[in-house]
């Protein structure tokens, strides 16, 4: 745990005598698994990746290309540019067209294959320093150089988040010691000026920066010559206010959503995809409280406390004078701290990409590789990100999303638990897992358990429920519509807008309207109307979208609902009074895109006057 304390670092390498441990041996694994991770990052290169990003990698290409950094406008900072600087040189030495090809995937993962080579370096020289046996050596090896999370987001998908990663890890590791501490800062600079997101680990290096603030107050002046050096290009080029724009500040603004396809808390709050601006836990919009429960502002406010319980936790630490001549304390609490600001970065701040687990991933594999009892987190971030990216490429996420969000939840959950109640959390869980493994037969029990709650909650998903209609109700399929009109394809009737069968929250239902934004289906109504029930909803052959449904009576509205988004878990009955109206029009409103707005009316019934 992360408060335990290695009086001994040496006494974590076995003796020279054994034989996983002699000099040659350890230089020989080194060998083998940095062979694997090439291997491995080449021959993942001809798997079908994201096309639409490696996209930005070749217009950027060609824009330095034809105009260098004069008119340069990428939205990212800037050492990696300055490698697509050298790829365009490299294309126009060999006279190669810049084309969306495995040639252009090959050049621009060419740095991420070496920053994963230097990661297994990393963890190899910690990995020899603090482990007690064979076993953690190679579990640590074998996570780093063959992590499926981290072949997935470089070689496979094409992208270069684990690059601003190294001079990260680079950093905590300076900061800890004594040696190299003056190049703690600028190192973590390096690591802004390559990807933005790296601020998550703020409140580490603020913690770092108390543990001797006056070598670290000189080292600013080493991070405004790194941050020069890496701007000098486009201030040369008289582009730098507009390129530190783009790579800083407008990207803060580029998405408003919960999520980009990250499985994370949002998946479970309010789905894919949907805007910031969504009020959570039912608060209405008219009370005070409402600006602090609006999602974008609810993340922030959760973010921010776990962010100040961290910085507050290592400040006390260090009044404390727990790190005082221990280094290896101070080194597993710092680590530890940046795992958890990792976590906490990609599990409540909206707007995140699937990719942005990686760096729990990687801060846990270095984690892992001081600290043999630790295992849990690199396994459940390399599981959890995989899958996630995985997801990304084409696997079905409907269903696994909100399962694998749930994983990172526990996950998380885990994490915080561990901070705030150190040692006697983990005693605790192991307790209780002693005691529950015990337990003769278990499996068989959860066995049984898990086998009759997935048989009843896929045989509710399978179930087609049909309306109980009384005897003076009809549904409304069954009228001939005076008008329907909608903006792509035809009203199905008893079907969704794919003519699957209408499906809403998990729900099939056999009668209703399947509809496409933006639409309206009108009808005459008989003399004799009453009432109009329904229940409404986006199909859930959509993952998320955002639609508004309302019905009027003779040009009159009857009845409006709240945006939809498709992560609403309850179906909503309506009730309207129809009396005295003629003519009935149901209407849903596309509110923005309407690629996805396929909206069911859900057994719409007509209540007749009885005889």
């Amino acid at each position: 745990m992360h408060s335990e304390k290695h009086n001994n670092a040496a006494s974590y390498a076995l003796p020279n005598t054994h034989l996983a441990y002699a000099p040659t041996p350890y230089n020989y694994w080194l060998q083998v698994y940095m062979i694997a991770a090439i291997l491995s990052n080449f021959i993942l290169l001809f798997w079908d990746g994201n096309g639409g990003d490696i996209g930005f990698w070749e217009d950027w290409i060609k824009q330095l290309i034809n105009k260098g950094y004069h008119e340069f406008n990428g939205n990212y900072p800037p050492i990696y540019i300055h490698w697509l600087y050298v790829a365009g040189q490299i294309y126009s030495e060999l006279q190669i067209p810049v084309e969306n090809n495995i040639f252009l995937k090959y050049v621009t993962q060419l740095p991420v294959m070496l920053s994963h080579l230097l990661l297994i370096g990393i963890v190899f020289q910690l990995a020899k320093k603090y482990s007690s046996s064979a076993v953690h050596f190679h579990a640590a090896m074998l996570l780093t150089a063959l992590n499926p999370a981290i072949l997935f987001n470089g070689p496979i998908w094409g992208q270069i988040d684990v690059i601003p990663l190294i001079p990260v890890i680079a950093a905590l590791l300076a900061g800890v010691s004594t040696r190299y501490k003056i190049s703690t800062f600028p190192f973590y600079c390096l690591g802004l000026l390559t990807k933005f997101q790296m601020i998550a680990f703020a409140p580490v290096f603020g913690i770092l920066f108390f543990t001797d603030y006056k070598i670290h107050l000189k080292a600013i002046l080493l991070c405004s010559s790194v941050f020069i050096v890496a701007f000098l290009p486009s201030i040369i080029a008289q582009n730098f206010f507009s390129t530190f724009k783009l790579a800083y500040i407008d990207v803060l603004h580029q998405y408003g959503t919960t999520t980009m396809g990250a499985s994370n808390i949002w998946i479970l709050l309010t789905g894919n995809a949907s805007p910031d601006s969504i009020l959570l836990f039912g608060i209405d919009s008219n009370s005070p409280l409402a600006p602090l429960f609006k999602a974008k502002h609810f993340g922030m406010i959760s973010f921010s406390l776990v962010c100040i319980l961290v910085f507050t936790q290592g400040i006390k630490n260090l009044l404390n004078k727990k790190y005082h001549a221990n280094q290896a304390a101070l080194t597993n609490d710092i680590l530890f701290y940046a795992l958890i600001c990792s976590m906490a970065f990609f599990t409540l701040l909206p707007a995140m990409h699937e990719r942005y687990l990686l760096p729990a991933v990687i801060v846990s594999l270095v984690y892992f590789a001081t600290n043999p009892s630790k295992i849990f987190y690199p396994l459940a971030f390399s599981f959890i990100s995989a899958f996630n990216l995985a997801m990304a490429m084409g696997i079905k996420t409907s269903s696994i999303w909100p399962i694998i969000s749930w994983f990172m939840l526990l996950a998380f959950c885990f994490g915080m638990m561990e901070l705030v109640f150190k040692r006697s959390w983990i005693i605790f869980i192991k307790d209780v897992t002693d005691k529950l493994f015990a337990i003769k037969g278990l499996f068989l029990i959860v066995l049984v358990i898990s086998c009759l709650m997935l048989g009843k909650q896929l045989a509710d998903m399978t179930k087609i429920h049909k309306p109980d209609l009384i005897a003076n109700q009809i549904a409304l399929s069954q009228l001939q519509p005076h008008l329907a009109q909608q903006d792509f394809g035809h009203l199905q009737i008893n079907k969704s807008s794919n003519g699957s069968v209408l499906s809403v929250a998990g729900k099939r239902f056999a009668n209703g309207l399947g509809t496409h934004a933006n639409s309206q289906i009108d009808y005459w109504l008989p003399d004799n109307a009453l009432a109009l029930d329904f229940m409404f909803g986006l199909d859930d052959e959509v993952e998320s979208a955002n639609v508004t449904f309302s019905v009027w009576g003779d040009d009159q509205l009857l009845w409006q609902s709240q945006p939809i988004y498709g992560a609403e878990k309850n179906l909503e009955a309506i009730k309207l009074s129809l009396k005295n109206v003629k003519r009935l029009s149901l209407r849903v409103s596309g509110n923005g895109d309407i690629s996805s707005d396929h909206a069911n009316w859900i057994q719409p019934a007509i209540t007749l006057e009885k005889n």
